[in-house]
């Protein structure tokens, strides 16, 4: 089975469930300052929110989440139907342009979202320190932070779970109903 991604896997599914599971909060609790609202996004500044977005990293991950859903598409159909190998690659590869036709939307509505929460000075402060010796060092651990954050979210959130049930079904016992 040949990947049809690059980026590690999980700093990929991090991203993925960022934008499935906190796209809403994120939304609901995201105010533009008065004088960053979305009216009073300037070309410029949309220029330069898209500069910091591409420069840490964003763009190519955005860029990376239909190939890696395609990638596990494929893992899991190959379980259930091994012959279909080779077809089903080819298949999905044919198909990866079809379905990357809406990240580019994404990446607009992320950019507009970033220049609605800055001003244009803050923007270019921002890009200034992401294109810095430092900035380039801190966008490159962010692989890094982003894979620990999947691993240890991920054992972190199962532990939560298991602890949530037994206690909602410790305490619902005392009610009188057994689940």
């Amino acid at each position: 089975m040949l990947p049809l991604f690059r980026r590690p896997a999980v700093v990929v599914a991090a991203l993925l469930a960022c934008m499935l599971t906190a796209g809403e909060a994120c939304a609901a609790d995201s105010q533009p300052t008065p004088a960053a609202t979305a009216d009073s996004v300037s070309p410029a500044r949309l220029d330069l929110a898209k500069k910091i977005l591409i420069s840490v990293g964003l763009k190519a991950s955005i860029d990376e989440i239909v190939p890696a859903m395609l990638n596990q598409l494929q893992s899991q159909m190959m379980r259930i139907h091994p012959e279909m190998g080779k077809p089903l690659h080819e298949t999905l590869v044919a198909l990866l342009p079809e379905f990357n036709q809406g990240e580019g939307g994404v990446f607009d509505d992320t950019s507009h979202t970033l220049a609605s929460q800055l001003s244009e000075a803050e923007l270019q402060q921002t890009l200034t320190f992401v294109q810095s010796p430092a900035g380039l060092k801190y966008t490159q651990a962010q692989a890094a932070v982003l894979t620990e954050l999947g691993v240890s979210g991920g054992v972190w959130r199962e532990k939560l779970t298991k602890i949530m049930v037994d206690r909602v079904r410790e305490e619902m016992k005392k009610k009188g109903f057994q689940f």
